[in-house]
């Protein structure tokens, strides 16, 4: 059974390497291949290391677990945008379980929260124009690409990316 439940300092090490790890399977042929193969982990570790140490007052992190083994972890930036509302700045799920419901769970877990906490009913978050499946996720669950720019990503490289937003979140509980 799938538990969503605020994130610990003792999911930290656990976030970080899904997190890396994700990047290396989803960014391989993007971004620089000595930052994936090397540099990731580091990077996404300092990442994590301050958001668990100094988090912003409008940050809220979740993760999915079963068994306390960590299968996915979302991050919510409530309010970030004055037009656009909440960002979703990382929603990860472990490969071994997608397709599961697990990233599911965990955003509609997260537009529970900004239903009750943001002041804004929207949402928004980024993916790289090459992320197909993720696309595809969130067009299931009611996003829409709202904006086509780039991404300077961590080692300086430009990737494509898409916006995508949703006006209201409620669509999200629908699905």
């Amino acid at each position: 059974m799938i538990i969503v439940k605020p994130a610990q300092s003792k999911h930290q090490h656990d976030i970080t390497r899904l997190h890396a790890i994700s990047w290396q399977s989803v960014y391989t042929g993007l971004l620089d291949e000595k930052y994936l193969s090397e540099d990731v982990f580091q990077e996404r570790g300092a990442i994590w290391e301050q958001r668990f140490s100094q988090p912003s007052e409008n940050q809220r992190i979740y993760v999915a677990l079963e068994n306390e083994n960590l299968l996915g972890f979302i991050c919510i930036y409530l309010d970030q945008d004055s037009e656009q509302g909440t960002l979703i700045e990382n929603l990860h799920v472990d490969k071994d379980t997608k397709g599961k419901g697990v990233g599911k769970a965990l955003l509609q877990h997260a537009t529970r929260i900004i239903q009750t906490e943001a002041s804004h009913s929207g949402a928004y978050l980024e993916v790289l124009s090459q992320n197909i499946s993720a696309q595809h996720f969130y067009d299931y669950m009611g996003g829409k690409p709202i904006i086509s720019q780039q991404w300077q990503a961590p080692e300086g490289s430009f990737v494509d990316e898409l916006v995508y937003g949703w006006t209201s979140t409620a669509v999200i509980l629908e699905r």
